[in-house]
């Protein structure tokens, strides 16, 4: 029997619909939701963690309590000069971080420190009673206690200020202050000697300065008196004066008459310019040219002649013989006009070559007998101004010899000044360290609040990175990263709040509930789907066992007949059959199996009723899986096409049985059933990819039991179902939502064989 094809006006293809989705970069991922979900077990955690805190807290109080103190310096603002009231800023914020930080590493120094403990206060202290401080023979060991100070001070600068700290922490708070004085009277006393002989050597070096700048002075102004005596010198400033205004007399008239020359020879150049054709003629040549009286007469004419050829043509045709008359006559005397203003054009421009050649030989002249005359005065001053000019020098020289002497003394006289004064210091204690009034470590404002959020951001970290690698189907927006769409979501049925009895006969036995609201919404998006190729025969398949697919089947099923449709479910596991059980029917009946051995299909149907009808798998005897792909299965399919609106195929999980893949390249679309919390991630990807692969349509998915979790899936919807439900005439439902009409055929009556 070959299988009947659908009409030519509906050809069995895949919809847009079914393309694949663009997937997305990373897993979704709802943290509202998760935190939703987890919410009571976050509260739990807080409060163990506040609890653990509160143990902490007198532990370590116990155990290892911890005592801060600091200790506060300030950098002083310098003196600029010995003589100021007020000293100056220090600068900018990043100049006093840098000078504080400057400090900080010299208070912290290891050579500071073990000065710090060769205090006898700090041998003293329980804290250098500690064993690892104490040699064999029970002796300070000042190495071992500074390399130890160096890991455990903190020392900075106070932001805005002029201010930096040094601070420590001991188990010990009698301990704090003595360490911490130890330490910074230590460093105060090594800058103290470090200013003290930094003066002394600065003082000494500019007194063997002023000495040496003396005998310099005492030399220079011998050796003026000798170079005055040995040019006979004399009226210097009259002699100067009168040279300088000769000189600057003639330099004045070679720069004049340089700048008429480079004129000149400007405008020369462009003379010969416009001679050779390289430069065209400027509209001032032409206007020059128009001013010729001969010129000027022909445009007198011409004009003449223009208006009367115009009211010529006004008054004939153009082709009169006085309109032509007058178009020669102008034309010649235009002409004539062009030729004589070319001529004059000429002629101007020769003129003015010439008068420009003349005016640069004449310049030339002059000037070259002012750069003689300048040159002979010049040779007749150059003598005096030389020595002049070394006198001069020999002068500066004295002059600022005698100003480096009155700046080395005011220097020295400064020093003295700044030393005795209080600025001179440049740092001073603002505060010494006292014994800590309150425990540093534990606290329990801190200790409460800090462990149970600790503990509190661990339990959430843990179910963050536990979800992320969680590759299991839960939620419906796990599944936007497959192809197809999503054709709708099935909850558990202890989530419905009308708590149906059976999932497989929800739609038969249960209408007013919300499961089978969603199965209704299901079969509405499938109806669709199908609708554009006029597919009647659908194969459900799920990646693993107890996905769903026989729960699918049973209730699709139902909705179809609801509506009017002959529908048929077929029972294609034939490893492990549930359809026949789920109906209440035998398992061990005969169907497919036996269809397949050559049994006539009409014989092993059974009527549920109300449209729907059932083939179960058939005796185990029969059973042979491997037929499934033969064409004994293309003729079974086609005799269902002829006979039915709507035929459900319930196929093996994918992973076991390779036959309900082979079966999605006979039928006309295919679904697939995934159970959350269940089926993976990439299982479920392949197997989608896969049924994209196979002749038939693939539909989409269906999202098999979601648990109803906060933040989950459709809770307020499930209530909003239930509640509608119950007020539902359609259902027939009394008040206490049980329903008052005859049992279905389902609810345990007994089917008949068609």
């Amino acid at each position: 029997m070959s299988r009947t094809t659908l009409p030519a006006s509906a050809p069995i293809a895949k919809s847009a619909s079914t393309q694949a989705r663009p997937r997305p970069a990373v897993a979704a991922l709802d943290p509202i939701r998760l935190l939703r979900q987890h919410m009571l077990g976050i509260i739990v955690t807080f409060a163990v963690g506040a609890v653990l805190g509160v143990i902490l807290n007198y532990g370590f109080l116990y155990v290892y309590p911890i005592w801060s103190g600091t200790a506060y310096l300030e950098i002083r603002s310098q003196l600029e000069d010995a003589q100021d009231l007020n000293a100056k800023e220090l600068g900018t914020e990043e100049t006093v971080i840098r000078l504080a930080q400057t400090e900080v590493a010299r208070m912290m120094s290891r050579e500071n420190l073990k000065k710090a403990l060769e205090n006898t206060d700090v041998e003293k202290t329980q804290w250098s009673q500690e064993s690892w401080y104490r040699d064999e023979n029970n002796l300070f060991n000042i190495d071992e206690a500074a390399t130890q100070l160096e890991k455990e001070l903190r020392a900075g600068h106070k932001r805005g200020t002029q201010i930096f700290y040094l601070s420590w922490n001991s188990n010990y708070p009698e301990d704090v202050p003595v360490v911490l004085n130890a330490v910074a009277d230590a460093y105060i006393k090594q800058t103290r000697n470090s200013e003290k002989s930094r003066f002394a050597g600065t003082l000494d070096v500019f007194v063997k300065n002023e000495e040496s700048i003396y005998s310099q002075i005492t030399a220079k102004k011998a050796q003026i008196q000798e170079f005055i005596k040995g040019k006979g010198m004399t009226s210097l400033n009259e002699s100067s004066s009168e040279n300088s205004r000769a000189l600057e007399k003639l330099r004045d008239g070679i720069a004049g008459t340089t700048s008429e020359l480079s004129v000149a020879e400007s405008r020369l150049d462009q003379i010969k310019k416009k001679n050779s054709g390289v430069e065209s003629l400027s509209e001032e040549d032409f206007r020059e040219a128009d001013s010729d009286p001969v010129i000027q007469g022909v445009n007198r004419d011409l004009e003449d002649l223009s208006r009367r050829y115009a009211a010529a043509k006004l008054q004939f045709e153009d082709s009169h013989t006085e309109v032509i008359q007058f178009k020669a006559s102008y034309d010649s005397i235009l002409a004539q006009r062009n030729t004589k203003r070319d001529e004059v054009l000429a002629r101007n421009k020769q003129a003015d070559l010439r008068a420009a050649i003349n005016r640069v030989e004449s310049l030339k002249k002059l000037l070259e007998k002012q750069v003689d005359e300048f040159n002979i005065d010049a040779k007749k001053s150059e003598e005096f101004t030389s020595n002049m000019a070394e006198l001069g020098t020999l002068r500066e020289q004295l002059s600022q010899i005698e100003d480096r002497r009155k700046n080395v003394s005011q220097t020295i006289n400064n020093l003295e000044l700044a030393r005795q004064r209080d600025e001179s210091r440049r740092v001073e204690f603002i505060q010494k360290a006292i014994r800590p009034r309150e425990i540093t470590f534990p606290q329990l404002k801190f200790m409460i609040p800090g462990t149970a959020v600790l503990l509190c951001g661990l339990y959430i970290l843990v179910l963050f990175v536990r979800e992320f690698l969680d590759q299991r189907i839960k939620y419906p927006t796990d599944l936007l990263a497959l192809p197809g769409k999503i054709l709708g979501v099935i909850p558990d049925i202890s989530d419905d709040p009308t708590k149906p009895k059976r999932a497989e006969t929800v739609v038969l036995q249960e209408p007013h509930s919300m499961t089978a609201e969603n199965f209704r919404q299901c079969n509405a998006s499938i109806s669709k789907g199908v609708a554009p190729t006029n597919a009647k025969i659908i194969l459900l398949i799920s990646p693993m066992p107890d996905s769903g697919t026989t729960t699918m089947v049973m209730n699709l099923g139902a909705c179809d007949a609801s509506l009017g449709r002959r529908t048929l479910l077929v029972g294609a596991n034939l490893r492990r059959p549930g359809l026949a059980k789920a109906l209440g029917l035998d398992p061990l009946a005969p169907g497919l199996g036996d269809i397949l051995n050559g049994a006539n299909p009409a014989d092993m149907v059974v009527d549920v009723g109300n449209g729907l009808h059932f083939i179960g798998a058939g005796a185990p005897s029969n059973r042979s899986f491997q037929l499934l792909v033969t064409e004994k299965m293309d003729a079974f399919l086609d005799w269902c096409h002829q006979n039915y609106d709507r035929v459900y195929l319930d196929t093996p999980p994918s992973v076991v049985a390779g036959e309900g893949l082979a079966m999605a390249n006979k039928v006309d679309a295919s679904i697939l059933v995934v159970r959350a919390w269940q089926d993976q991630k990439g299982l479920v990807t392949k197997l989608a990819y896969q049924l994209m692969d196979c002749k038939s349509a693939f539909l989409g998915t269906i999202l098999n039991r979601p648990k109803n979790t906060a933040g989950g899936y459709f809770k307020k919807n499930a209530e909003a179902i239930a509640e509608y439900a119950i007020s539902t005439s359609a259902f027939q439902l009394s008040p206490s939502g049980v329903r008052n009409e005859k049992l279905l055929p389902g609810d345990g009556a007994k089917p008949s064989a068609t």
